[in-house]
């Protein structure tokens, strides 16, 4: 196996093209067998995906950043292993050659098997207890089916469920997110994922409707610095996007056809990407025909915007009025154009 030492900051992007078929059981149907946890672990996986020469990188998930912990080789059959230890039980994912989707799975030190499908997800997997837990509620989430009022509700103690609630915040308003964030119970203050949640909900308070707008560290093409304030006098619309992000991508249309409409009603968009690579967010901006001011703010989740507008998602949508003062937020173009109107 080739340990990676380096760091890559890769945070959430859009919609995740992978869906698991409702009714599909990846913990193998009236099996309940579970592994002990021990000093180490060990993934014995299997994937009918393996063009010659793939291998499988092992990430760890923490403050919204994969960092890569391990790759192994799959041979000619689909089969691949990893054995390492963590310090501490945390969420990792699988990547087939570091691209494409990610296949989460919740890792202790104990003995993990699994198959993949080859659209990534488990048809089977067996570990600890908790790790199977994890997994039945990742298979609702995949499906849409994860009500975490309800399960919250039902098992304020779960760790997993701080985990969920952190990774599907920007599914809700403020006060519902609040809300939520009260149900679980305060043994788990210290978890890793809840902690990075309260200090996101902590900087969403600052930035309600009705608030100032906060300056943040964004420039243009040519480097120059891109100032919120040069846009007083107009209703502005800044759109937090990247290249890379699928989501973003589909909704350009909507916003292109947003700007055409009222552009010449007082309305002025200001794209800001979280991209690294320049020339994909230039390819970007033709292909999309962006015919309005775009900034860049590069360092990803823990760029200064993303940090100071709380991001959990891209696409994101900032309303301001003319005196720059916050009106809406918003993931989905058609939800402002009531604010934008003034209906």
């Amino acid at each position: 196996m080739k340990k990676i030492i380096s760091l890559v900051a890769l945070g959430l992007i859009g919609c995740q093209n992978t869906v698991q078929q409702a009714g599909t059981s990846a913990n193998g149907a009236g099996d309940t067998t579970t592994f002990a946890v021990g000093d180490h672990y060990v993934i014995e996986g299997r994937t009918p995906v393996h063009p010659e020469g793939a291998r499988v990188f092992l990430y760890q998930y923490k403050d919204r950043v994969y960092t890569p912990v391990d790759s192994t080789a799959i041979d000619a059959q689909g089969n691949f292993r990893f054995e390492g230890k963590t310090p501490q039980p945390l969420v990792y994912a699988l990547q087939l050659n570091g691209s494409g989707p990610k296949a989460h799975l919740y890792l202790e030190n104990a003995p993990v098997k699994l198959t993949l499908h080859p659209n990534w997800f488990f048809e089977f997997f067996r570990s600890s207890e908790e790790a199977q837990l994890f997994e039945r509620y990742n298979r609702m989430n995949i499906n849409h089916m994860l009500d975490l009022a309800k399960e919250i509700k039902e098992a304020p103690t779960s760790a997993h469920l701080a985990y969920f609630l952190a990774r599907n915040a920007y599914k809700y308003d403020y006060e519902t997110l609040v809300s939520l964030r009260k149900g679980l119970d305060t043994s788990l203050n210290e978890n890793v994922y809840l902690k990075e949640l309260d200090a996101a909900i902590a900087q969403l308070a600052k930035i309600q409707p009705g608030a100032e707008a906060p300056e943040i560290d964004i420039v243009d093409a040519q480097g120059k610095k891109v100032s919120l304030k040069d846009f007083r006098g107009k209703k502005l619309l800044i759109d937090f996007w990247a290249s890379w992000c699928p989501d973003c991508r589909k909704a350009s249309p909507e916003l292109v056809a947003l700007y055409k409409e009222y552009k010449d009603k007082g309305l002025e968009i200001l794209s800001v990407s979280m991209d690294e690579n320049l020339d994909a967010w230039q390819a970007a901006i033709a292909k999309d025909q962006y015919t309005w001011p775009q900034a860049l703010a590069q360092g990803l989740w823990q760029s200064n915007a993303a940090q100071t507008y709380a991001l959990r998602w891209i696409p994101t949508l900032i309303l301001l009025d003319e005196n720059g003062k916050i009106l809406k937020r918003a993931i989905h173009v058609e939800e402002l154009k009531s604010a934008i109107s003034g209906q």
